[in-house]
């Protein structure tokens, strides 16, 4: 290499100047993508759950709440009713009185003009909203503005209260004011903070403001005369929705979901709290990164600490700009973004190690140390001499054991033994050592066609065993073949290994797995008759009174020629064929049987059996499954069917139909996998479904993750309104169980509660849940 020649010292210097270069070339490439944009989003909300804040108290929000909702008429409310509201807040003194309610239309004559003389009536002028919206005929737009109706605009101010969302969902900026017309108009949160701004600009809403301390005041309890007038003197008061059935709700960063007027008091606060923050761009940030890298590998150009040397310097700097950004956030000083400095650094702390590897190792190292066999490096270095060669792989099953009994020194001396055997059975001269268990060599002319016979012999042979000292090994081998590529033929051994075959050449993998498809079908119904296939029973635990009530169905596959297989192998294929059916026959059957074996014995047990979407529309499938259903109907217990959320769920007007007879029969519906699918909670009322099973990627980080959290209670919150009832499942530690217990959740299933297992196992369980309930 061209630095040998150079001192240590010059090496470590020349080699900082090329890291550093390359890292800010990485960086420059990758900040116009927008790609370090959602990392610095996501590190933004970390950063501001650090610097959460109360609300002033200087606002305060008269909810439209359910409680209102269910107390007055039907909404929208008679307008008297706002009036009442006006003039009992005047009475209480509120500084500031505004509407995030919509008065554009007209309603009843009395009561448009109660509610103008309540507003000519108070002493300070309300604030009322006015919304800019986009009409669409076709190609066409327009854009009109919905005003409150004249006689409102009287005695008020009009402001604005659109708010514009982001990709994801999030109000992460609010506008100072819109133009409709040619008309300016200020936005609510400007005039109840009684700030400016420029009109058409927009500010950053102070995420870390956390909306629970907003005061709040249910309407209900206002306009019956219910509020202390301490809870309003002095106050700038908002009305607005908060009911859920009024959908005026968006996501925050880790607060959960908002009402809409909540989000418009956070805006506001962050004005009138002086929380408008100024941001430096990434790319002088990235400057300031590479200004004091680059200072400080001057001043230690003369050290010869190696690697580690440089890894110091930018992990320094990365501090000091990290604390220096979490000194201005707590200031609320300008906001400093961190992605582009950090990716810098990171970039040249791999790009310096990267080149110093390389320029000490300057000879590859061709050889494993312990068994001196040569190494992947070797056979690479060789390949490429011969780019067409035909590579073979050998991969021992089930190494590890032969690790844990051997030890490093006997372990050496076993891969020269399997290597020694090897060039014997293939003819080479150089068999390579890839990694533990693995082996490889360039196949002769001779097998490279046609390499079955030569492997098959080599596999018999290989049945002899092997003396290591005092143990003797009996070693499984599988192999695989490729034209030209390393990686190809280690595939096509593992793909060997899991398929149960003695080889596999990677130019046929396709044929390889058209092999085993076609064996997993042959073998299905043989295995359903003789209990190769076979169900296994999972807990679920009712959090109410800690007992085991219900379980779920899970089915386990153990073939006699291909092994243990995968519900994640198989099920994905009987899809595809369309033989899915059967096997779903077969579990209800079972879970029928095992339910009235419960009920003999006194338990109500409900067990879940897994349903393909796919199957919603299979005619034969529902009458079968409906038969079933109604001929098993008993007292006691009952099925519960977990359809995956997906597409043909929500869309589909025969899903529907079937889901309505299968509960009819008796079923009950639950909509498995819930969040990683297509439908939302409100669209799902429409679907006679009772359960909502919560996928386990919502609770896997549920103890350390608060957005988690947040996302998990406004699930159960929202489920439970709208009448469901909620199963958290992947529930493996007891942190996370208790934190489902406190928000609420029904169910829990997972390896905490229990792992799947057979029956009997299951059944011992019901009994000593049923014992410990009858003791408590």
């Amino acid at each position: 290499m061209w630095l040998a020649r150079f001192s240590r010292e010059t090496k470590d210097a020349h080699i900082g100047a090329v890291a550093l270069v390359a890292a800010l070339l990485v960086a420059i490439a990758l900040i116009p993508t927008g790609g370090a944009d959602g990392f610095e989003a996501n590190l933004r909300d970390g950063r501001d759950q650090l610097r959460v804040a109360p609300a002033s108290g200087e606002i305060a929000i008269v909810e439209i709440d359910g409680r209102s909702l269910q107390a007055l008429e039907k909404w929208p409310w008679p307008r008297r009713y706002h009036a009442q509201a006006i003039r009992e807040l005047d009475r209480l003194g509120a500084e500031q009185i505004a509407f995030d309610v919509d008065f554009s239309a007209r309603s009843t004559p009395q009561d448009d003009a109660a509610l103008a003389a309540a507003f000519a009536e108070i002493g300070q002028p309300a604030i009322v909203p006015t919304f800019r919206q986009v009409n669409r005929a076709g190609e066409l737009a327009t854009i009109s503005e919905a005003m409150p109706i004249p006689e409102f605009r009287q005695h008020t101010f009009v402001a604005s209260v659109n708010v514009f969302p982001s990709a994801n969902g999030r109000v992460i900026d609010y506008p100072n004011g819109i133009v409709t017309g040619g008309v300016a108009r200020p936005s609510l949160v400007n005039m109840l903070a009684r700030t400016g701004g420029e009109v058409e600009s927009s500010f950053r809403i102070d995420q870390a403001i956390d909306p629970a301390t907003i005061p709040r005041i249910s309407f209900i309890d206002l306009i019956e005369g219910r509020v202390p007038r301490e809870d309003v003197a002095g106050r700038r008061v908002v009305i607005g929705a908060t009911a859920i059935e009024l959908f005026d709700r968006y996501p925050t960063a880790f607060f959960g979901v908002q009402p809409g007027v909540a989000i418009q008091v956070q805006a506001a606060e962050t004005l009138l709290q002086d929380r408008v923050r100024s941001t430096l761009s990434q790319w002088a940030m990235l400057a300031v990164a590479v200004v004091l890298l680059a200072g400080f590998l001057g001043h230690r150009a003369r050290s010869s600490r190696g690697a580690s040397s440089g890894s110091i310097v930018a992990g320094g700097v990365a501090a000091a700009m990290a604390l220096t950004a979490l000194v201005l956030d707590q200031a609320t000083g300008p906001y400093l973004p961190l992605t582009a400095p950090l990716m810098f650094l990171v970039a040249f702390v791999i790009a310096r190690r990267t080149l110093s590897a390389t320029v000490d190792l300057q000879t590859e190292r061709l050889t494993d140390t312990a068994s001196g066999l040569l190494n992947r490096v070797a056979m690479s270095g060789a390949l490429k001499r011969r780019a067409t060669a035909a590579v073979a792989v050998a991969r021992i099953a089930d190494f590890g054991d032969v690790i844990m009994v051997l030890g490093a020194t006997g372990l050496a001396e076993m891969d020269r033994a399997i290597a020694r055997r090897l060039r014997l059975l293939t003819g080479v001269e150089t068999v390579y050592r890839l990694e533990s268990g693995v082996f490889a060599w360039f196949m002769p002319d001779t097998h490279a066609g046609d390499p079955e016979d030569a492997f098959e012999t080599a596999r018999t042979l290989f049945n002899a065993p092997f003396e290591i000292g005092e143990e003797r090994f009996r070693l499984s081998v599988h192999f695989g073949s490729a034209a030209g590529s390393i990686a190809d033929a280690e595939s096509a051994s593992e793909l060997a290994r899991k398929r149960g075959l003695s080889w596999s050449a990677n130019a046929g993998a396709l044929q390889e797995e058209t092999q085993f498809r076609q064996r997993l079908l042959g073998e299905l119904d043989d295995a359903l008759a003789n209990g190769a296939i076979s169900v296994v029973y999972q807990p679920k635990l009712r959090l109410a009174d800690g007992a085991i009530a219900d379980g779920e169905c899970l089915v386990r596959w153990d073939s006699a020629q291909l092994g243990r297989i995968s519900p994640t192998d198989f099920i994905p294929i009987l899809e595809a064929k369309g033989r899915i059916r059967g096997l779903t026959l077969f579990v209800l059957d079972q879970a029928l049987a095992r339910r009235d074996q419960a009920a003999v014995h006194g338990h109500a047990l409900n067990l879940a059996v897994n349903v393909s979407a796919q199957l919603l529309s299979d005619g034969d499938f529902i009458a079968a499954a409906v038969g079933r259903l109604e001929r098993a109907a008993t007292g006691l217990g009952g099925i519960t069917l977990e359809i995956t959320e997906s597409a043909p769920l929500v869309d589909s007007d025969t899903a529907r139909s079937a889901l309505e007879r299968l509960h009819a029969a008796g079923a009950r519906i639950s909509i498995d996998d819930y969040g990683t699918g297509q439908a939302s909670l409100n669209y799902l009322q429409g679907f006679p479904a009772q359960e909502i099973k919560l996928d386990q990627s919502f609770i896997r980080n549920l103890v350390a993750d608060r957005k988690d959290q947040i996302m998990v209670q406004s699930t159960i919150d929202l489920a439970h309104a709208l009448g469901f009832v909620i199963v958290a499942e992947g529930v493996e530690d007891a942190e996370a169980l208790a934190i489902l217990r406190e928000r609420g959740c029904d169910y829990a299933q997972g390896w905490e509660i229990g792992r799947p297992m057979p029956w009997r196992d299951f059944a011992a369980m019901l009994r000593e849940s049923r014992q410990y309930g009858a003791a408590a």
